[in-house]
Order: C-alpha cells, then sequence, then structure tokens
C-alpha cells in the first residue's frame, strides 16, 4: 500500500537539511515495506545526486510495472549501453494505448533491433500526443543521428534537455552530437551538465574524458579516467583511455602498466596492443613494440594507425624496405589516414619530390587533425615548404607547429626556465673565483684520460661525425645519456648547491662522484677500452665540473653560425624543458646567448683539452675535418668510415641530393633574415667572438 506522504516528505526535508543518509534509509524502507513507487523514485534521485547510480538503478527496477519507475530505469540503462538489460525491464513495462511513455518504449525495442525508421515514427507519435515529452525529443534524436540526419538530431537533442534540464542521458546525447560536430567545448559543457545532475554516470565520466583528450587536455581528461578506476579498478575502457593520457604526459612506465592490465583482463583487445606497441616504441623496446603491433594488425589488419606505428618502428631502427612496406600497406587500407600520408610526404620530401609532399599535406584538413597529429602536420609542411624555398609560409606553418608543441610541453609539466636558474648560479660562481675548478689528483688512477665529452648548443653537431664515431672500433659513443646529470644532482643536493658545493667536495666526496659517473657509463653501455665519446650539448656550461673531477678528460666543441643553430632548433622544436625554449624565436635566441655568454666567461679557465668541430667544415671538407678530430681524440682515423656512413646512412639522402645542394648557395638562415632581424645585432656579436660572417650574400 503507499506510504504516508508525510513520511516521504519527511524524508525529503532531512535530504535537505544535509542528512541524506538518514533520508535513504526512510525512503527505502518505504519502498520496501510499503512497496511504494514513488518512495522508490525519490529514493533513486537521491542517490543519482549522490552519484550512487547502481543504488538508483536497484530501487527503480524494483517496480518494473511502474511507468514513472520503469521510464527512469529504462533511461539509465539506454545511457549506459545496457541494452540488453533495458530490453529485459522493456518486457514489464506497463503499455496502453496513446500512451506517449509507451509510444516511447515501442522506439527504444525498435532503435535496439536497428529499425530507427520505425523508432523515428513511434517517437512523432508520442510528440504528438505530448510535445513536451522530454524522452521522446531524446530517442526521435538518437535514431535521426544513426540515420545520418546530424543537424536535425542535435536539435531534437536541445528540445529534450529544454523540456526537462534534469535528464542527463539527454545531456550525454546532446554532447555526443556536438562531439560529432566537432563542438568540443559545447560538448564537455554538456557531459559536465549530465554529471552535476548525475555524478556516477559512467558513461558521461568516460566520454567528457574522451572530449577532453580530443580538446588537448590529457590532465583534465585523466582525472576523469581515474576517478572510473577509483570505483572499478577493472574497467578496462577508462584503463585504456588512461594510459593513453599518461603516455602523452610522458608518464610511460605508468601508461605500459594500465595497457599491460587491461590486456590481462581482456586478452584480445586491440587498441590495447596498438597503444602498448606505441608506448614501448617510445620507451626503446623495438621487439616489444614489433610483438604488440603485430598482434593489433592480426586483430584488425585494416587499422592504418597501427600500420603508421609499425611504420615509424621500422624507419627508427634503419631498415627503410620495412618501413616502406608498412606505409605502403596502411595506405592501402586507409589512402587518406592523416599520420601516414604526413610520413609519406616526408619521405617525398627526402626524395627531393617536394612540389609531390607539398601537394599531398595540402589535401589534408589540419582543422580536423587530434592535437599532436596536426603539431607533425605542420612541423613537415614547414620543412616541405622550407625545401620549396617559400620561406615565408614555411615560417608561419612552424610558428604554427610550435604552438602546438608548447602546450604539449604544458601537458608533461616542462620548465623552460629551469635552465636559466643553472645558468645563474654558474655565473655566479665564476664571479666568486670558481672555487674547485682546479682539478686534484686523488691517486685514484682516474683522472678522465679516456672521456671526451662533445658539447655545444644543440644541434650544431653534423649526423656524419655522429655516424663515423659510432662506426668507430675503438669509441663509445653515447648520444643523450643521463651520466653527468646524475652527479650535477647530487651536487644540488649538498649544502651550498651546483655549482657552490665543489669547492667543499673532499677526496672521499670525488671518488664516490667518479664512482657515480664510471657506473653511469656502464649501465649506459661504454666498453671498457675505448675512448668514451659522452655527446649532449648543452653539457658546455658543465665543463667546470668536468675539470675539476676529470682534469685530464678532453671537450670537442661543436660550432655552428648562431643564426642557423637557433633557426634549427626553432624548426624542430620537441618535448623537454630546455626544448621548450625553442618554441619561438625569441626563446632560442635567450637561451643561445644566455649559454654562449656562459661557454666564453668559462673558457679561459679551463685548463682542460679542448677542440672545436664546425658543421659546415664537416659539411664542405668531411676527410679534412673528421680525420684533424681523430687526431685530437688520439684515434685512428680511417677514412673507410667516412664511405661506408656516407653510403649507407639515410639521413644523408636530402644532403647527396642535387637539388638541395644547389639551393644551399645562400646560406639558410639568409632566407629568414625577416623574422630574425630582430635578433641579429645579438647572434652578431656571438658570431663575431666564434668567427662567422653576418654580411649578405653576394649577388
Amino acid at each position: 500500500m503507499p506510504s504516508d506522504p508525510n513520511r516521504i516528505d519527511h524524508a525529503l526535508t532531512l535530504a535537505a537539511d544535509g542528512k541524506p543518509d538518514q533520508a535513504d534509509t526512510l525512503l527505502e524502507h518505504l519502498a520496501r515495506q510499503d512497496n511504494d513507487a514513488t518512495a522508490a523514485w525519490h529514493l533513486a534521485w537521491l542517490r543519482l545526486r549522490a552519484g550512487n547510480a547502481e543504488g538508483a538503478l536497484a530501487a527503480l527496477c524494483a517496480f518494473p510495472e511502474d511507468p514513472v519507475c520503469s521510464e527512469r530505469a529504462r533511461e539509465m540503462l539506454v545511457g549506459e549501453r545496457r541494452n540488453q538489460q533495458a530490453l529485459a525491464l522493456l518486457k514489464h513495462a506497463p503499455r496502453r494505448p496513446g500512451d506517449p511513455r509507451s509510444l516511447v518504449s515501442d522506439a527504444v525495442e525498435r532503435h535496439l533491433a536497428g529499425d530507427y525508421a520505425g523508432a523515428i515514427s513511434a517517437c512523432r507519435q508520442a510528440l504528438a500526443l505530448a510535445p513536451a515529452h522530454a524522452p521522446a525529443h531524446n530517442h526521435l534524436a538518437r535514431a535521426l543521428h544513426n540515420l545520418g540526419q546530424f543537424r536535425a538530431a542535435q536539435a531534437e537533442f536541445e528540445r529534450a534537455v529544454h523540456a526537462d534540464p534534469r535528464y542527463p542521458e539527454a545531456w550525454h546525447n546532446l554532447a555526443h552530437s556536438l562531439r560529432a560536430a566537432n563542438q568540443l567545448e559545447r560538448a564537455c559543457e554538456a557531459l559536465e551538465q549530465a554529471l552535476a545532475i548525475s555524478p556516477g554516470y559512467r558513461s558521461a565520466r568516460l566520454n567528457l574524458g574522451i572530449t577532453l583528450f580530443e580538446q588537448g587536455q590529457p590532465v583534465r581528461a585523466l582525472e576523469c579516467f581515474e576517478a572510473l578506476l577509483a570505483r572499478d579498478r577493472d574497467d578496462v575502457e577508462a584503463m585504456v583511455n588512461a594510459g593513453l593520457c599518461l603516455q602523452l604526459t610522458g608518464k610511460l612506465g605508468k601508461a605500459r602498466q594500465r595497457m599491460e592490465r587491461a590486456l590481462e583482463l581482456v586478452p584480445g583487445h586491440q587498441w590495447a596492443h596498438y597503444y602498448l606497441g606505441a608506448i614501448l616504441r617510445e620507451q626503446g623496446d623495438t621487439v616489444g613494440a614489433r610483438a604488440s603491433l603485430d598482434k593489433a594488425l592480426a586483430l584488425r589488419p585494416s587499422d592504418a594507425d597501427a600500420w603508421a606505428q609499425l611504420h615509424a618502428l621500422h624507419a627508427d631502427n634503419g631498415d627503410d624496405a620495412a618501413a616502406e612496406a608498412a606505409l605502403s600497406a596502411g595506405l592501402t587500407f586507409a589512402p587518406g589516414h592523416p599520420d601516414l600520408n604526413i610520413e609519406a610526404a616526408r619521405r617525398e620530401r627526402l626524395r627531393g619530390d617536394g612540389l609531390g609532399a607539398e601537394t599531398r599535406l595540402r589535401r589534408i584538413e589540419p582543422a580536423a587533425l587530434p592535437t599532436p597529429v596536426r603539431e607533425r602536420y605542420f612541423h613537415e609542411l614547414g620543412r616541405v615548404l622550407d625545401r620549396n624555398s617559400r620561406c615565408d609560409a614555411a615560417f608561419d606553418a612552424f610558428v604554427q607547429g610550435n604552438a602546438l608543441a608548447a602546450e604539449a610541453s604544458r601537458w608533461r609539466g616542462s620548465q623552460p626556465d629551469a635552465i636559466f636558474h643553472d645558468l645563474h648560479a654558474i655565473d655566479s660562481w665564476l664571479d666568486a673565483g670558481a672555487p674547485g675548478l682546479d682539478g686534484v689528483d686523488d691517486g685514484d688512477g682516474d683522472q678522465g684520460a679516456d672521456l671526451c665529452f662533445v658539447v655545444g648548443f644543440p644541434r650544431s653537431e653534423h649526423p656524419q661525425f655522429e655516424q663515423v664515431m659510432a662506426a668507430h672500433p675503438g669509441v663509445s659513443l653515447l648520444r643523450e645519456r643521463n651520466t653527468l646529470e646524475t652527479m650535477v644532482t647530487t651536487l644540488k643536493g649538498l649544502p651550498g648547491g651546483y655549482p657552490s658545493s665543489i669547492a667543499r667536495l673532499d677526496r672521499s666526496d670525488r671518488l664516490a662522484l667518479r664512482r657515480m659517473y664510471r657506473l653511469a657509463l656502464a649501465r649506459e653501455g661504454a666498453q671498457a677500452g675505448r675512448l668514451v665519446l659522452d655527446q649532449s650539448p648543452l653539457r658546455l656550461v658543465h665543463a667546470g665540473l668536468v675539470q675539476a673531477l676529470f682534469p685530464k678528460a678532453r671537450l670537442l666543441l661543436s660550432l655552428r653560425h648562431p643564426c642557423d643553430a637557433v633557426l634549427d632548433n626553432f624548426m624542430h622544436a620537441a618535448p623537454g624543458d630546455d626544448a621548450a625554449n625553442f618554441h619561438t624565436l625569441a626563446g632560442a635566441v635567450r637561451l643561445y646567448d644566455a649559454t654562449l655568454a656562459l661557454w666564453h666567461k668559462l673558457q679561459p679557465r679551463l685548463s682542460l683539452a679542448v677542440a672545436e668541430l664546425r658543421r659546415e667544415e664537416v659539411a664542405t671538407a668531411p676527410r679534412t675535418a673528421l680525420a684533424e678530430t681523430c687526431r685530437f681524440l688520439g684515434i685512428d682515423w680511417d677514412p673507410a668510415l667516412l664511405e661506408a656512413s656516407t653510403a649507407d646512412a639515410p639521413a644523408n639522402a636530402t644532403l647527396r641530393n642535387p637539388a638541395f645542394a644547389a639551393r644551399r648557395t645562400v646560406p639558410h638562415w639568409e632566407r629568414y633574415r625577416t623574422p630574425l632581424q630582430p635578433f641579429l645585432r645579438t647572434l652578431g656579436e656571438h658570431a663575431q667572438l666564434l668567427g662567422y660572417d653576418m654580411a649578405h650574400p653576394r649577388d
């Protein structure tokens, strides 16, 4: 029998007074003991607002023959795509001729059977009887959307939420429609409305995370997925999406854990295999990445994204034939796939077909691309336009690509000013007389005679130098490895910080730091008995630390024209604290000026053996330049190494192209003199100190 209305009112008053637990207990008692559907309906809404969607659904499903409870339960089940449960519920739902609720129930059944036209007809009949019936507008919109009538569907979803602003499923569906129209901000607002009404609405929170990710907000997106995982730690869909956010924000280890756990739960999850392959590739695990991508393609051979990743993996490994095969296979399945076409354009550019590459890229609509792909698109477009001597347009493309890269750096928590704090600390140390700079022989026999630190501003080294040294049997070449940085980090934690703490080191401290560095070398694969080339460009500002610990070490300074060095970094902006300065020309010039100014101040105080290697000299006279470098390093020079690197290295394909060589008659930076103009005075001062010319080329 129905409950005393006063008792239901009392329960609602308890809820309004901030006593939801007492209200829940009373309403549940009334629903169960009195078999009162009205109490169950109020209980469901109380639980919905508290985020307990499953509890709300349980209260409603106890009354399948009550039209109001049945309708709300149906909407919740369909809203979570629990279609079989919705159909089972509808078998018990009351059906009365001429009743809008009954007609919408008919529409839902037809919709789930794939009869969208029948669903539309039933909803229109319901609206003819009750024009403001919100569920009829909602389900009419769903059927219209599935028939491809997107504008009409969006209008009906908007009518549904206008008719009933407390209708979370209609807000959710409106968001889906808005996202399909690429109105991502409005879609997020609609999903937030749904969650404000029903915080436990899983599909709304999942889709809010997906939409935020598409909008370029992976940190906020991750919060949505983590909230779902807090509720259900085995929610595989949330797990995979969380892993994708973690990958994009640079947390590769955690991202990998999420994907591997998802595959434990669902071994045949094609997307998890694909994303795991991408993560492993980024971690440098080429064998694992290949295995994961092969599994993804075995599950879905037409997955163009997986073909794109496989192509990139083979390209990373220098397997040009396999890379080309993967690219061709992917384009066969998806001729318009943006990632594959961007890579195809890159290959055309490197083969010298700049016009073909530009034509291919112009067929892509960048506004429709996800943010990371759009960034790659603009950077490749910039390089293609640069290749085609369309420098103004190229510069504009790099500006757009770098703006997207800067946003990605903020996602990853990059701190572009961090390096300037280090530079200031080293400058102050020099002003104080650089105490501790001069190395001491501590009797351990390790003065660093087998070490050479390859330093300089980024992108000043020549690829051919690296290729020759990597092939030299007497050399262990380490590129950008965390070796010297372990000592810098340790010194920062000592009293006085870095570099002031260098002066406070005693013999045992120095021995410990040397052992730390040697262990780092071994960990990174340096082989005993070989000269170690430890290459990391911006370490030139840490030359004082090198001298303090390894006074017999060498420094090889890679040089390049200041304007070209700055411009090339601007054109190849990458993630990371230091590289975040390269997203603008002004930032790149600021870092160059501060770094080289500190080097000029530090260099006269050094007793280390220092030699210069100019990128321009390696490009024009590689045999002479590299032979002199080997003499400085104390290793044998073998011209065969140069011939092998010239013949085998794909990176030199562009340098060997006759058209490329011809267009280099004018220095590259001269083509960008206009955007560089505000910085030429600063760069010119460094050019003069380094022996470079800033004059206009002769006609």
